[in-house]
């Protein structure tokens, strides 16, 4: 029963701040601004969000931020990650075996996500747009290239990644106690925990805000 009054009461608490936090933003209707606004609102922890303010966001406008960010992934940030890694390789001590056989889970994770973004390029982002241009000009999807594919179905299965990334840093972070650790793997580290954050705002869009607004278009055109 406590913990039952436990959740209800966090549950309380999020909604008054949540709604304090809308009542001290500047209204606009602009898609823009009411997209900066959910990201704001992400960076602070929230993951639910009222209705309205989701309607304000033009949903291309929405899918062209995450596809902004599937570009930094893999243009910037892993880069900048992996330079830490081969920096530890470069600068590898006897002591240094331990801190590179962590590194290698993040490898093994970094294989996954790439795999999972260049999925939703050149599958899910394509259908996504086939799917508004159904509802704008009534050009039938193309089932030959999306066979029996739904938005309900992929949204049932879709992996949570950035909890991975984060299973990964913590494992990582329970085998280097008491291990002295280079700068290099310090790095690694704090970039690791940057990445995580991240990754958790980019899923609260896609997750939260994105596929629950396309699956209930995907359900109203195609039944």
């Amino acid at each position: 029963m406590k913990e039952e009054q436990k959740v209800k009461l966090e549950a309380g608490l999020t909604d008054r701040l949540l709604e304090e936090r809308l009542n001290n933003m500047p209204v606009s209707g602009s898609s823009d601004y009411a997209l900066n606004q959910l990201i704001d609102l992400a960076k602070e922890g929230f993951t639910e969000f009222p209705k309205a303010l989701i309607q304000e966001v033009v949903i291309q406008d929405l899918l062209q931020a995450l596809k902004k960010s599937h570009g930094n992934y893999l243009n910037i940030k892993l880069p900048e990650i992996e330079q830490s890694i081969y920096n530890l390789y470069s600068k590898q001590t006897h002591s240094d075996n331990v801190l590179l056989m962590l590194c290698g889970f993040f490898i093994s994770y970094q294989k996954k996500l790439v795999a999972h973004i260049q999925y939703e390029e050149v599958f899910l982002f394509p259908y996504i747009e086939s799917l508004l241009e159904y509802q704008k000009s009534g050009t039938p999807i193309d089932r030959e290239r999306f066979g029996k594919f739904t938005l309900k179905q992929f949204f049932e299965n879709h992996s949570n990644l950035e909890e991975d990334l984060n299973e990964v840093r913590n494992k990582i972070t329970a085998n280097i106690d008491g291990l002295k650790a280079p700068l290099a793997f310090r790095i690694f580290m704090t970039q690791l925990e940057h990445f995580e954050k991240d990754l958790a705002i980019h899923a609260v869009l896609e997750d939260d805000v994105l596929l629950p607004r396309l699956v209930e278009l995907e359900v109203h055109l195609l039944g």
